[in-house]
């Protein structure tokens, strides 16, 4: 299991048809590739979550169309998709009173590599935490 501290970025969109295809082909006109991609809706708007090949870049390209970017610390943990292996994780976290602020992945099928994208409370703490698991 490789874990790995990275920045994330945040944009609040109206929740409107094409408003996350605006922002994709900005990024991807600056030459900024998606590597992962989490969207939340509420009532009044939307939450994008990127993880980019450039951050800083990535922020530069949003903010300067006009659009509200926050950054945050993440974990990025690439690990093989196993029966149980979010129960290790979760566990090893809330034993070590972290917590869980949101998550997202995705995995091909059973037994393929997965990334895990997790925003805890403390992301050095978690990091530490979870390089003793290394299974």
């Amino acid at each position: 299991m490789n874990i790995h501290r990275q920045r994330q970025i945040s944009v609040a969109l109206e929740n409107q048809p094409g408003r996350l295809a605006g922002i994709s082909r900005l990024l991807a006109a600056g030459g900024i590739h998606i590597e992962a991609v989490c969207v939340i809706d509420n009532v009044e708007q939307g939450m994008v979550r990127l993880m980019t090949s450039d951050p800083v870049a990535a922020r530069g390209i949003l903010e300067g169309a006009g659009f509200p970017v926050v950054e945050a610390e993440v974990l990025a943990i690439e690990t093989k998709d196993t029966l149980g292996k979010l129960a290790a994780i979760s566990e090893a976290l809330a034993a070590a009173a972290i917590n869980i602020e949101y998550a997202y992945a995705s995995v091909d099928h059973a037994g393929a590599r997965t990334r895990l994208i997790v925003k805890t409370s403390s992301a050095a703490r978690a990091q530490e935490i979870l390089g003793a698991l290394r299974s």
